[in-house]
């Protein structure tokens, strides 16, 4: 049964890995908003997002730790996260960028530049506690959909209640691997919820 546990918790942890929030969160938005997009423009944004979100900010995580400044690809030890947390955030800021000179709906540059705009606060943070990135990247996700809801009038409640499981699950998952504490994780899901709600439901 532990070792069962174990499973579930490092599954949902990769599964609902904040690297991947943003691009979830552009598919989301394209889906939801009135217009009608061209698959093109939704790949082509898709991937840009993807590359600038996930990509960017792996690849510098992996020179890092190849060149030996963090011990581990998973940032357990809190000292180790700045660097990979600002190679992030520059990463995110400078999509984010790109994406407001391509023209893209606004929802989709914001939510990038919030993305970059969590990790920056979070850095700044790690000297008194590693706020979680798993709980702030589904608490974004979260506020994310609230607002589009609020906007635009999709979404069911059902999805809401499922929302918020989903987290409990990962602040679970989080608890079960001795990766965070209940305070970084909470801290966690108000930087990524608070940001984004604010800034969307305007």
């Amino acid at each position: 049964m532990e070792r069962l546990r174990y499973y579930i918790a490092q599954f949902l942890s990769y599964t609902l890995h904040p690297g991947i929030m943003p691009t979830a969160g552009t598919i989301f938005i394209i889906s939801t908003l009135p217009e009608v997009f061209t698959w093109d423009f939704v790949i082509r944004i898709t991937s840009v997002v993807f590359l600038g979100t996930y990509v960017g900010p792996l690849v510098g995580i992996l020179i890092l730790r190849i060149s030996g400044v963090i011990s581990s690809v998973h940032l357990i030890k809190r000292e180790e996260r700045i660097y990979p947390y600002l190679i992030g955030a520059a990463s995110m800021i400078a999509t984010g960028n790109h994406l407001e000179r391509a023209g893209v709906p606004v929802e989709i540059t914001l939510s990038v530049y919030l993305s970059g705009m969590v990790v920056v606060l979070s850095t700044i943070l790690l000297p008194f506690f590693k706020s979680s990135a798993h709980a702030a990247g589904v608490s974004a996700f979260y506020a994310l959909y609230i607002c589009l809801h609020q906007r635009y009038g999709g979404g069911e409640i059902q999805y809401l209640v499922l929302g918020a499981m989903v987290l409990g699950g990962l602040s679970w998952a989080r608890l079960e691997l001795k990766r965070h504490t209940l305070k970084e994780l909470l801290s966690g899901a108000l930087l990524g919820f608070v940001p984004m709600f604010l800034l969307l439901s305007k």
